[in-house]
């Protein structure tokens, strides 16, 4: 497994990083690394934005953030976890699309997951796709809600399972 797994980068995760590679003399039950490297295109990473690799603009102010606010607060924003820069932020996207108020979330999975129960619960319903994404899904399981599934790209079974819903009383 550590063949597959196991690949040491000899670069910052960019679009693009240098692989080491690696041989074995025994099946690989132990790999060796040697000097030699392969360019390859990073299809595994969260570096969405880009900033993992070293840029002339953003470095040095990731670095000074970094001195100032930490990696990271180490815990959720309802424990201690906010910081000036969190509200900062929210307001900037309040008032850019013009709310009154704005939350954000550092993922997105944590969006769907803390947000769904927020907004549905116990008498709700939900119908979702067969094919969400599993921080929906997750959601959906701990709102409380009835949750009824449709097959992906299926018309037909989503107006079948809405017919179904009203036809036992859901508005």
């Amino acid at each position: 497994i550590q063949d597959c797994f196991g690949r040491p980068i000899a670069s910052a995760p960019d679009a693009w990083f240098d692989v080491v590679e690696r041989y074995s003399n025994d099946c690989n039950k132990t790999l060796h690394r040697t000097t030699a490297t392969t360019k390859c295109l990073n299809l595994g990473s969260y570096n969405y934005l880009g900033f993992a690799a070293a840029d002339e603009y953003c470095t040095p102010r990731v670095i000074e953030s970094l001195k100032k606010y930490s990696a990271s607060t180490c815990s959720v924003r309802v424990d201690g976890g906010n910081t000036k820069l969190h509200t900062e932020l929210e307001e900037l996207v309040a008032r850019f699309v013009g709310k009154p108020a704005a939350i954000l979330f550092g993922m997105g999975y944590v969006t769907n997951s803390a947000i769904i129960p927020a907004l549905v619960g116990k008498g709700s319903l939900i119908i979702s796709d067969s094919l969400n994404h599993n921080s929906i899904v997750n959601g959906a399981r701990g709102s409380g809600a009835t949750v009824r599934v449709f097959q992906h790209n299926n018309p037909a079974h989503l107006e079948e399972v809405l017919r179904e819903q009203i036809a036992g009383g859901q508005p």
